[in-house]
């Protein structure tokens, strides 16, 4: 006979095996080898869900808050170049720029009047013929 225990069968003594058995994939949390993974993105997302909504307001007030100053700024630059231009401009060069604008305003409405001109809206039935003949009308 020899001495070599069975591996299938307890130690004698009623002591554990060294080895246990591997834990069996009906248990709960141990579904798939990716488990780890998905339970670290889980966890991630609520940790960035949370400091988004904390964020939110800040970014919110930081934005108002641009938004402000730099109405302020365009604001405050345009006002004071046509001020200080205004104030120490000499006559001439007053009456230039005031025909210029005129004479720039005038064609641009010019311009648009053309533009609107030459292109007249198209009739229903000028924008779909019904099939591929020449159509009466002017040529």
């Amino acid at each position: 006979m020899s001495d070599t225990p069975n591996p299938t069968s307890p130690p004698a003594g009623g002591a554990q095996p060294e080895n246990p058995p591997p834990p069996s994939s009906s248990a709960p949390g141990s579904n798939c080898v990716f488990e780890p993974l998905r339970s670290a993105f889980h966890g991630g997302a609520h940790r960035a869900q949370g400091a988004a909504e904390k964020a939110i307001p800040k970014v919110l007030a930081a934005l108002t808050s641009a938004t402000y100053w730099l109405g302020f700024g365009v604001s405050f630059a345009s006002v004071f170049s046509y001020t200080l231009a205004k104030e120490l401009a000499p006559e001439v060069l007053k009456a230039g720029c005031l025909e210029g604008a005129r004479a720039g305003q005038k064609k641009a409405e010019d311009l648009a009047s053309k533009t609107h001109r030459a292109t007249p809206a198209a009739s229903p039935a000028e924008a779909t013929p019904s099939d591929s003949a020449p159509q009466p009308g002017p040529a």
